[in-house]
Formats: C-alpha cells, structure tokens, sequence
C-alpha cells in the first residue's frame, strides 16, 4: 500500500479473493465443465492402463486366443481417449486463462480514467504499469494455471488412490498416515510464499517505476551526470527483485521434495508390507504388478500438486493488489447539472485546500471573481499555490472548503464530463499520443472534419509546419510527440484547444520552455485561442502577461494583491518586486551611458577594419593567377587523395566500423563552412527523436596529454580545441577528443549508450568506417579556384562529393560551381552572452548601441559580420586566423564600443576579463524535409 489510509483498510481472506477471481471464470461455466469433464476422462484413461497392465500380466498365467487381439486394441484405445481429453482439457481451461488475463487487464485499465488526481499523486507509474502486466499474469497462473493442475492431477491421484484401494485396501490406507504431514507442509510453505509474493511485487514494481523514470528524464539524467545514480539505483531495483524470487525458489525447492519424501516414505511402508508372504498370496502377480504400476502413477500428480502452492500464493498476493486498485473510489460525481453552453462566469469564495496526505492548507481563504471572456493571470513564487488553484476548476480536485462556482452554480452541482466540456487546457508539458497529427489535434473533440481541423491548425500558426511534414497531417508524431520540436508539439496542442472551442480556457506555464521565435508563434496562437473565452494563465515569464486584464499575485496560497499590470507596478509591493526581480541589471545600463555618443558616429571617421586572414587564403578564393605556379604540388595532393579514396571505396584499406550507424561530417574544401554548428543542429536533432548520440572529434587545437579525451564542463578549449568544447556545451552529449577518431570511437562504444556517432570532420579519415558522409559547404565562398592544396582550397578533388550521401550547403550559390545540394543550411541569431558573467539578453533586447567592434577567428569571419550587419548593426571588423589563441591586447580598441565574438571565439577566452565583451549566439537551421530523409537513412543502416 501506499498511503495511510489503504494501510488501515482490512484485508480480505485468501477464500474471498479466490471467489472474486472464479467469479472472472462462471460466464464461462459451460466451457469450464467440459473442461473438467476431459480431465476426468484423463484420470480414467490412467487408472485404465493401470488395470489394463493387471489384466496382461494375468493373461499370462491363462492365455487365450480368444483375448489375444483384444489387449493391444485396447491399449490404443486407451492412449487415443487419454490424447483427446488431455487436449479437450488443457485447451479450454487456456482459453479461459487467456479471456481472464484480457478481462482483468482492461477492468483495471478501465478504472484508470474514473480515478481521482489524488489517486496518481501517491502512487508512480511504474507501480501502476506493473499491475497491469506482471500483476495479471501471477493472477492467471492462480486462477487457471494452478486450478487447471489442481483438477487434472487431483481427479488422477482420486482415481488412483481408488483404485488402490479397490485392490487392497489396507495397504492403500497406508498413504493416509503421510497426509497430516504433508498438510503441515503445505500450510507453512503457504504462509510463507505469500509473504514472498508480496515483496516480489513490489519489488518488480520498483524496477519497472525506476526503468520507466529513468526513459522518461533521460534528458536530465544526462544533463545533471546521473548515469551512474541510476544504473546503481537500478541495480540495487533489480537485485531485491531477484533475492525475492531465489526466497520463493528455494521455500519452493524446499517444499515440493519434502512432500514426496513423505509420499516415498509411505511407498516404501506400503512395499515392505506388501511384500509380506501373507499379503502375497491374497494379491495375483497382475494385481501386485498394477498395484506399484498405479503407486508409482502417484509421483508425478502428487509433486505437481505439491508445487502448485507456489503459484497460488503469488496469484492470490497479486490478485489482492489488483482488487485493491479496483476497489477503489472513483472520482466524485454526484453532480447532475448539465449546461450546453456556459457564459465563462467564475467565482472563489472563501476557498481553501488541502491534498488529503498532507494536512496544512495549500490555498487560503481565497476571494476572486473572474467575469466572462476576462483573462487573468496568476503569479507568485514556487508553491505558491497558483497551478493548484486553476486545477479545481476541471475538479482534478475537491474537498476544498468554501465555495467554486461557475455561472453561479456550485462546482459540485455539475455532472462533471459536462463540465469538463466547457474547459480546454494547454500546460508546459504538452502529452501527444502516438498517432497522427490529425487524432492528436480532434482528440477528445466532437469534431474529426478535417476542414475544421485545419481551420484550427491554422489559428495555431500550425497548417504551415505541418503541411511541410512528408504525411501532412498523417503524419504520426511518436512517441508523446518525439519527432516534433516543443514549439511544434505546444502549437498542435493550441489547435487541439482551438477545435474544441470550449468557453473557459486555461493555460498552465504554456510558454515557460520556449526559444523567443517559437513563443512569438505561441503568443500569436494563444491571442487568437483566448478570444471571447474566460482565460486563466498561469506565468513565470511575466513578460507575456502584461496584456492580461487581471493579475492576481499568489503567496503562501493566499491572495497578496490584484490589478493589472501597470495597477500593480504603481503599488510597488509583491507584484512589483518580482518583476523588478526578473528584469533588474544595473550594469547595463552604465554600459549603455559609456556608448551614448557613438551612436551617430560616422564609420568613416574610424580606424579601418583590421583582417589577420591569411593571404593565400585569400588568395585562393580571389583565384589569384600566381597559385598557378603551385599548381605541381596541388596535383601531387591531387593523385594522393584519388588513390587514398579509391582503395577506401574498393574496400582494400584497413577500416575499423562500428555496430551502431557512424555519420561523418566534413568537408571538402579547407575550413570555414559551418560544419560545427551542423554538427550541433544534427545531435540536438537526433536527440529530440529519442535516439542517444556521441560526437567524436580531432580536437584541432587541442594539447591534451591522454587521449582519448572526454570532455566535461570543466575541460578548457586549450585542452580539448574549441570545436569539442562548443558542441558539449550546446548539446550535453558524450563528446570524445583524439587524433586518432578509431580509438575515441572504440572507447565511446565501451563506456556509454550511444547508439549513433557524429564524427566532427574525419572525412579523409578513411581508417574510420562509416555509413553516412556529409560534406558542409560554404555557398558564399564555393570552391574557389577548384584546385588542392596547397595551390587551391580543395582537401580532395570535387568529385569526391559523387561518393557522399547528402550535401549541405549556407547558400544555393554552390549551383553555380556545378554542384546541387540536398539542403540549404540557413543560420539564425538567437540571443546574446555577455562573456564575464555568462548574463543572457534576448537578441531584440541589446541593450547597447548600435556601432559595434566585430571580432571573429573562424574560418570564414565575413560571415559573421554579415549576421550583425543584417540585424542592423554598424560593425568595425577584426578578423583573425581559425583557432586563433586571444590575448587581452587584441581587444584594446582606441574606441571604448562592445565588442562582439563568435560563440566559438568565445570557448577560447575564458581568460579574458574584459567587461563589454558579448557573444552573439548563432545556431544553424535545416528544412524538416531533410532532417527526415536523414532520419530514414540512418535507419535504413541501423538495419
């Protein structure tokens, strides 16, 4: 049990329980006598070849031939009627078996929806999913497995034991004497089995609760390093399971051959009697050949019958557990006021609650009116009491004290699927089935017209994604929605809300996880979905409540103060200082006076741009004519790599590959395409889909003293190179470093769960096997002059890309060389870092001026400029060599303007203690259509 209250409740004896679950078996009675009735015919067919053997060792002494013909007839005839009883038995009681194991699973599955919220909040999941899989199947191995031995083999030793009696008697009443110590027997083991049963359920219950946790948080497992926790506490789950059972075995191994022992012992009785010369000459040698034949017919009935405690005791412990679950109350609905249409009016009124396991009251004297079509916003700190209050609105709660009316009629008054009718919610953690998008979206409407749907869907700002999917609409979304993005699963919920187009809405920290453009969308969704509807929102974010016509601040579970937004800042208290809270900085403001004056400043009064770029880089993509006269060493790298290539291809190079699918991303021409940041987009991707990457790395840069090196939150860039360092911050996924990828590989493989490694370039690499290679290109720049190093930018010939599976590219340029990709790879600013203290600003929220110094060290730095230019920013340019090592020195500016890197820039200066230097987070975007001509193809060689 898991509370107080069930604790106290009174058990049911074992007789009742077996009643409750023949009770499972009576619409079956018919079948269940013909059951019976073959296995008596069973137990007759055994006795008869015990006779039978009486009747031919007597013929011996008195042949006829009269008879001759008869005994072996007979003996087929007996084993044909003992082959089709057996079958007529055993199949009817299995399917009686199987309809009670289908009927008790969907009564307590039924149950599920009718019970109350409290009912869940005492109780895990996994204890619950226990019961209806391991649970029934215990209970089927009592009510049929057990019952169906218990017929078969008990009418086989009565017919036996008969019919011994029926040849002699007194010998026969000898297996009597071994009966009250077999009862004895039994009765212990019994007591003792069921107190095992128990702690077997609940132990498997244990591993099931801490597996499906473990699956569900895989995220937070790996984000917090609790991997171990949870292998150990998995472990410990797991090993109590299995000292249960070895009990329940060894009580069982224990019992079954001390029975038999009792039995053997009064054979044994029985032989040393019968073997008295007195009793000889009353028994015909048949007779005393049948008589040992049918006692020795006893040991297989008697030892199963000695082990079918066992099962009966664990059914009976499981079966208690489920009765338990079923016996419980429903959810409290003695309301019959049924309303077609509300009007939204909602009113509290000196309203309190508690949960009943915990005594102290969670909301306290509440007061509040909320009219029709208003919308109110609910905040405070955590625990306050805010997502408590809106949940006894749909009554996933009650007991309250007080009074909770809607339209003026008491809560409790309404039927409550009636009610539940009127009100749609929308919460942070969006549930989405696994089915189409189309079901999710009409789910628990009364509507499934697909015009509607997509009316809906596009209200959601849904249609558009959605249409883009290979299915549309068909499209199944997986499991709890795993192949849609949160901004995508939290619009399809919206559009579910907008279909049912119910008169009260509420919406629980419905943007609390949201990236800023996914909540533009959610915001401009949420404005159309709470048109003419009573809203209740719960927020953190106070930013997206300001509009509402009510604020009314929680503490403590009580009411501190109300008003709207601006009503509230004026009073200066509760409300005010949690916005003050969540807004406050001082510095940057002083920033903000610092810059005041540049921000007319003319660009052309300062300094020129400064660029560090290597000059044959340029050279390359400015196709400078000289390179020509390197153009010998260009075709040595040239015919190097065509044969490196060719061999690889042939299969004759040394390759090591792995057991789980291995991408490898790279590219072909030196540097600057954008590889790092697809690699970071590709492994967030694939774990949004439920699958666990690794990425392995050469850790360009990287002065590590062993390898390989596994990166965590305190290796430094200088250790493990930027490129490792930035994608284990952004994506918080096993990251190995080594210039030898096959050996990071290796250990990757032995020491996590991966199951698919991104390697981050390697794609020359050929001693690394791989299933998937991906070229990154930069559109912009293209190929340059199209000829290798060191005369030209190409690592490989260009017709290396014949051999890859996708080509990626940041602009459709690259048709220009001649070469077609498969994606454009767009890039997107999304926030803004401060370096000295990691502070983040939203990026329509730079709070400094526009005129800016540009700092980048990455293969190609125009690009970055070019982002801030298009975010209207005035930029004075530094540029420097990829994987540049920053000194202070190179950001002592005459012009006291911020200073804005690179994220990857970023990873190199943790040194650096300059205060007005921002990071301008940038990730990389692909089309959905992509991302699952991906997913396909891993899975295609996944198989």
């Amino acid at each position: 049990m898991e509370s107080s209250d069930l604790l106290n409740k009174t058990k049911p004896s074992d007789f009742k329980i077996y009643g409750r679950l023949i009770s499972y078996v009576l619409p079956y009675f018919p079948q269940f006598l013909i059951s019976i009735l073959g296995f008596a015919v069973f137990a007759g067919s055994q006795v008869a070849f015990a006779e039978w053997l009486k009747r031919v060792i007597d013929y011996v002494d008195n042949p006829s031939d009269d008879l001759r013909l008869i005994w072996p007839l007979l003996l087929i005839l007996i084993a044909l009627i003992r082959g089709v009883s057996f079958f007529v038995g055993n199949y009817l009681l299995s399917s009686i078996s199987n309809r009670l194991v289908h009927e008790l699973r969907t009564d307590l599955f039924n149950k599920i929806p009718v019970l109350p919220s409290s009912f869940f909040d005492t109780r895990s999941s996994g204890h619950l999913v226990s019961r209806i899989t391991f649970n029934v199947m215990q209970v089927t191995g009592a009510a049929t497995n057990a019952l169906k031995i218990l017929i078969r083999e008990g009418l086989l030793v009565i017919g036996l034991v008969t019919y011994l009696m029926l040849l002699n008697f007194k010998l026969a009443s000898i297996f009597f004497i071994a009966a009250p110590f077999i009862a004895v027997v039994v009765a212990y083991a019994g007591r003792r089995l069921r107190k095992i049963s128990n702690q077997i359920q609940t132990a498997m219950g244990d591993v099931t609760h801490v597996a499906s946790e473990t699956i569900s948080a895989y995220k937070e497992v790996k984000a917090f390093g609790g991997e171990e926790y949870e292998v150990n506490r998995f472990f410990r789950a797991s090993d109590n399971n299995r000292m249960q059972n070895l009990k329940l075995e060894a009580t069982n191994a224990l019992a079954s051959p001390l029975i038999q022992f009792l039995v053997s012992a009064a054979l044994a009785l029985i032989t040393w009697l019968a073997l008295d010369p007195t009793v000889l000459d009353t028994m015909s040698p048949g007779g005393f050949v049948a008589f040992f034949g049918a006692a020795g017919m006893l040991a297989k009935p008697v030892r199963q019958l000695s082990e079918i405690n066992s099962q009966i005791q664990k059914g009976l412990a499981a079966a208690s557990d489920i009765f338990e679950q079923l016996d419980e109350e429903p959810e409290k609905n003695e309301g019959t006021f049924e309303n077609d249409k509300i009007e939204g009016l909602i009113e509290f009124k000196d309203l309190s609650f508690s949960y009943n396991f915990n005594s102290s009251e969670v909301l306290k004297n509440i007061n509040l009116i909320i009219s029709p079509g208003e919308t109110v916003a609910f905040v405070g700190k955590s625990g306050a009491g805010k997502t408590t209050l809106v949940s006894l609105i749909p009554r996933f709660y009650g007991d309250f004290t007080g009074n909770l009316t809607i339209d003026g009629i008491d809560l409790e008054e309404y039927e409550i699927n009636n009610l539940r009718s009127h009100i749609s919610l929308v919460g942070q953690n969006i549930t989405l089935f696994n089915d189409t998008i189309n079901k999710n979206i009409s789910y628990g409407s009364i509507s499934e017209d697909f015009d509607l749907i997509q009316s809906a869907s596009k209200k959601a700002h849904a249609d558009e994604f959605i249409k883009a999917l290979p299915d549309g609409y068909e499209t199944v979304v997986g499991d709890d929605g795993v192949l849609l993005s949160g901004g995508q699963r939290q619009r399809i919920a919206i559009a579910r809300a907008i279909l049912k187009d119910s008169p009260i809405l509420i919406l629980d920290e419905a943007t609390s996880a949201l990236d800023s453009e996914s909540e533009e969308y959610i915001q401009d969704a949420m404005s159309e979905l709470t048109k003419g509807r009573t809203t209740l929102v719960v927020a953190h974010r106070l930013s997206t409540i300001e509009s509402a016509d009510k604020i009314v601040v929680l503490d403590e579970g009580k009411i501190v103060e109300h008003g709207t937004h601006k009503e509230l800042l004026k009073k200066g208290k509760h409300y005010a200082n949690l916005h003050a809270k969540q807004f406050k900085d001082d510095s940057v403001p002083q920033e903000a006076r610092a810059i005041k004056e540049f921000e007319d400043y003319d660009l052309s009064n300062l300094p020129p741009s400064k660029d560090h770029t290597p000059y044959l880089e340029k050279a390359w993509y400015k196709k400078s004519l000289w390179l020509w006269f390197l153009w010998p060493f260009s075709l040595i790298t040239k015919q190097i790599s065509k044969r490196r290539l060719t061999k690889f291809l042939e299969g004759s190079t040394k390759t090591w590959s792995t057991n789980i699918p291995l991408i490898v991303v790279g590219n072909i021409v030196a540097g600057g395409t954008g590889k790092t940041p697809f690699v970071i987009w590709l492994t967030k991707k694939l774990s949004e889909l439920g699958y666990k990457p690794g990425v392995i790395s050469r850790g360009y840069g990287g002065r590590a003293k062993k390898y390989p090196l596994i990166v965590n939150d305190s290796t430094r860039a200088r250790i493990s190179g930027d490129e490792p360092r930035l994608i284990f911050q952004n994506t918080n996924v096993p990251v190995y470093v080594s210039p030898n990828r096959v050996e990071a590989a290796k250990q990757m493989i032995e020491e996590t769960d991966c199951n698919v490694i991104i390697s981050d370039d390697g794609l020359q690499h050929y001693q690394l096997g791989r299933d998937i290679e991906i070229v990154i290109f930069d559109g912009y720049r293209g190929i340059g002059n199209n000829l290798c190093l060191p005369a030209g930018p190409l690592r490989e010939p260009i017709e290396r890309i014949k051999s890859v599976d996708f080509i990626i590219s940041s602009s459709s340029s690259l048709t220009k060389e001649g070469i077609a990709e498969n994606a454009i790879m767009k890039f997107k600013a999304t926030e803004w870092v401060r370096l000295s203290d990691q502070k983040r600003v939203a990026l329509d929220a730079w709070p400094l001026g526009k005129i800016i110094h540009g700092v980048a060290g990455i293969g190609n730095p125009s690009k970055f400029f070019a982002t801030l230019k298009e975010i209207g920013f005035k930029v004075i340019e530094h540029s420097f060599p990829d994987h540049y090592q920053f000194t202070e020195e190179d950001f002592t500016f005459s012009e006291q303007l911020p200073i804005v890197m690179t994220e990857k820039d970023a990873a190199r200066c943790h040194k650096i203690d300059i205060k007005n230097i921002w990071v301008l987070k940038i990730e990389a975007d692909l089309p959905d259509n992509f991302a699952l001509e991906l997913i396909n193809k891993i899975k295609e060689e996944d198989e």
